[in-house]
């Protein structure tokens, strides 16, 4: 059985957690985009807490695009 990085509880801007980080920005959305189709029933992690994953919008100091906790639409 696969194990999965532990996530960061949601809190805005803050990282997911797990080392997610992507060279390419469509890269980042679409893992964001997997993610949260994952996580969409989690009543702890998912759009119910009134976060979703999203990416950073510049990039961290190593030049990838994080993977962040951003307000849910």
């Amino acid at each position: 059985m696969a194990v999965s990085p532990p996530l960061n509880p949601p809190r805005l801007g803050d990282p997911v957690g797990g080392g997610f980080g992507y060279i390419k920005r469509a890269s980042a959305e679409k893992q964001a985009g997997y993610l949260n189709i994952v996580l969409a029933d989690d009543p702890a992690l998912g759009p119910s807490c009134g976060l979703v994953v999203g990416v950073s919008p510049i990039k961290d100091q190593d030049g990838y695009y994080p993977l962040v906790w951003v307000t849910a639409p």
